[in-house]
């Protein structure tokens, strides 16, 4: 049986939660273990230190086009970041932590055109 996936999309301004609507973004949730966020002129934030439960091992497919996406990790989480970036826009703001037994992994497969895939941990998030 296959993995759930959740999609996260950002799409300005229909979507997100700035114009012309304010909501609320989801704070408490189960995270899957593949992620794949895509923001086309919206951006999507991945707060990954606030939810219910988190896998030990998460993958994130992330596509920024035009906008940002942002991964917030709690502190402690090793992160694997790759992938093609216009401009060199991959930035990997996370502490590095060494792979260990018991340690959380985050990879994060990035492409960028015009926009920026980040990560940081919570501690640096604040």
């Amino acid at each position: 049986m296959k993995e759930p996936r959740r999609y996260l999309l950002g799409l300005e301004p229909l979507f997100e939660g700035g114009w012309p609507h304010k909501g609320n973004r989801a704070r408490d949730w189960n995270v899957e273990k593949e992620l794949v966020a895509v923001s086309i002129f919206g951006d999507v934030t991945i707060d990954l230190t606030n939810v219910k439960s988190l896998p030990s091992d998460i993958e994130i497919h992330a596509y920024a086009i035009g906008r940002d996406v942002d991964v917030i990790v709690p502190a402690g989480t090793h992160v694997e970041m790759s992938g093609r970036a216009h401009n060199d826009h991959l930035n990997n703001g996370a502490p590095s932590v060494p792979m260990a037994e018991g340690t959380r992994s985050v990879k994060i497969t990035g492409h960028t055109f015009i926009g920026d895939v980040t990560t940081r941990d919570s501690i640096s998030a604040v």
